[in-house]
Parts: structure tokens; C-alpha cells; sequence
């Protein structure tokens, strides 16, 4: 494959980060009711009668976010390819950060679908439907250390970066550090109920999930500067470069 070709598709993986970003927001935040999310302290029936009010607009948002989630596997990927570069023969951190990535997909993927299941047959037993929602709750609260460990890979790289230009700045490494960190209150996700530690609380899910979207965000913009800048430098003559024909190098 030729080198424009390959930027290309590098450029597209990169913008995959708007893209999964956008509809994130879009399809599990709002249309999927995630905004204020269901209270862990709900009865079985109260949720179950949540589920049928909001049912098709549930169904819709959690079946789309199914399919885009995907949008964080090139996004990822891309930033492996990036981080390699800095890395060199053994980039640890870099795969590090492709499985960190790959597991967050993954992880984002089975609570919806445990949610889609509750919304499935929402005439069934309240206790089943309560039941599908708390381990969907729980399986992306409680897994929250691989992508953690995504993102301090890709800060500690960051950090390691010496070029004239960076692909990311120093403060973007130790704001990504802190993002994701701020996820270790979720841990208690798994213990209660009610207060700023459940999973609709402000420590646990307000806070992290603003921080995990924030970081996104702001590292696809570097991620995208990253590409034009080496799309500029491809398109640039090879005399231009210091390059003469029929020179030796």
C-alpha cells in the first residue's frame, strides 16, 4: 500500500473518534435513558415500569450503540500505530493500550446488550428485568481498569515523546492520567445503592464518564493534528526535502 493511501486510511480511523463520540452521546447517553441513568435503589417494578414507558426509544438507543461502538476499534488503533512510532522496536505500552482499548469495546458492548435484553420481553418477572439491568450496571462500572490502563499507556508514551512535535502535549498526558484514575470510585458500584459512590452517582459515574469523554476528545483532536501534519509532509516534493535526482543518499 502506498503511503497516501495509508494516511488515508489512517486520517478516517482518527476522525472515528468524533464519530464514536458523537454518537455515544447520541444513542446510549440520551435516547438509551442513560441521562439521569436508573437508579440502583429502584424496585424491581419501578424499573420494570421505566422499561415500558421508555421502550422503544430504549430498544433503539442500545441496539445503535451496539453497532457504533465499534468506532472506538479503529479509533484505537490508529493510536497504537501512533504510539509505536514513539515506542520503537518493543512497544509494550502500545500494545497495552490496543487490549486496553479492544477490552473497552467489549466491556461498553455487553451492558448495552444486557440491556437490550431487558427491554426484550418487558412483560416478563420485574425481578429478571431488575436483575439484567444490575449486571449491566455493574459489568461496565466494575471493568473500568482496562481502560484505565489504556490510558495511562498512552500518557506515559506521551510523556516519553521527545520530538519536535509531540503528538501530545504534556498537559494532555497528565490530564490523561487523572481521567483515568477518576474512575476508582466506581468500585463501590458494586457494594451500594444510593449516594455518590452508586452507579448513578456523581463519583462513580458523572464525574468518570465526563472525564473518559473528555480525555477522548481531546486526544482525537492531537490524534487528527498527528495525521495532517504527516499527510502535509508526504505531499511535499522530494526536492523540496532536500532531495535531488540522481544524488546518492
Amino acid at each position: 500500500m502506498d503511503e497516501k493511501t495509508s494516511l488515508r486510511y489512517e486520517l478516517i480511523s482518527a476522525w472515528c473518534g468524533p464519530a464514536f463520540f458523537i454518537t455515544f452521546i447520541i444513542f446510549w447517553v440520551i435516547i438509551g435513558h442513560n441521562l439521569p441513568n436508573p437508579s440502583p435503589a429502584l424496585s424491581a417494578v419501578d424499573l420494570a415500569a421505566r422499561y415500558i414507558e421508555n421502550l422503544g426509544q430504549i430498544r433503539l438507543g442500545f441496539i445503535i450503540s451496539l453497532i457504533t461502538v465499534v468506532f472506538y476499534m479503529p479509533w484505537t488503533c490508529v493510536l497504537t500505530v501512533q504510539m509505536w512510532r514513539i515506542e520503537g522496536k518493543a512497544p509494550v505500552l502500545s500494545l497495552l493500550q490496543l487490549l486496553g482499548g479492544a477490552l473497552t469495546v467489549m466491556v461498553v458492548s455487553f451492558s448495552a446488550m444486557f440491556w437490550v435484553v431487558a427491554a426484550f420481553r418487558p412483560e416478563r418477572d420485574p425481578a429478571i428485568t431488575q436483575m439484567l439491568t444490575d449486571t449491566g450496571w455493574l459489568c461496565i462500572d466494575l471493568q473500568y481498569a482496562c481502560t484505565t490502563l489504556q490510558m495511562v499507556a498512552a500518557a506515559l508514551v506521551g510523556l516519553a515523546d521527545k520530538r519536535a512535535v509531540p503528538l501530545f502535549p504534556r498537559w494532555v498526558c497528565y490530564l490523561t492520567i487523572w481521567c483515568g484514575i477518576s474512575f476508582f470510585p466506581a468500585s463501590l458500584t458494586g457494594v451500594l445503592k444510593t449516594g455518590p459512590f452508586a452507579w448513578n452517582g456523581a463519583l462513580s459515574y458523572y464525574i468518570p464518564y465526563f472525564c473518559w469523554l473528555c480525555w477522548y476528545t481531546t486526544a482525537s483532536v492531537y490524534m487528527i493534528k498527528d495525521v495532517r501534519r504527516r499527510m502535509s509532509g508526504a505531499s511535499v516534493p522530494a526536492t523540496s526535502r532536500g532531495f535531488v535526482p540522481g544524488m546518492s543518499v
